[in-house]
């Protein structure tokens, strides 16, 4: 199925509650073409209050029909991974 819409290049920041203690990044590709929605998405699967989620790009449709998402799909993005292809 083509996509239709660009989609977006999300990234989580897991704050932790003790200093010590580094914060989680995690880099997701998600097929929703707006920023809100994307956002949405990634912070719903999160669960975390503490939790920052910024929209860093967008990744064009072709792109993201390249990887197999289909609209409204969210996949993560390997440390190392090129995502575009």
């Amino acid at each position: 199925m083509q996509l239709k819409t660009d989609g977006r290049v999300v990234r989580l920041l897991s704050k932790r509650h003790a200093a010590e203690e580094p914060g989680i990044e995690q880099w997701f590709l998600v097929a929703i073409g707006d920023d809100a929605k994307a956002k949405e998405a990634i912070s719903s699967a999160a669960h975390g209050t503490d939790d920052l989620v910024e929209v860093v790009g967008t990744i064009p449709a072709t792109n993201l029909a390249s990887l197999g998402l289909t609209e409204g799909e969210v996949r993560l993005v390997l440390p190392g991974e090129p995502i575009n292809s």
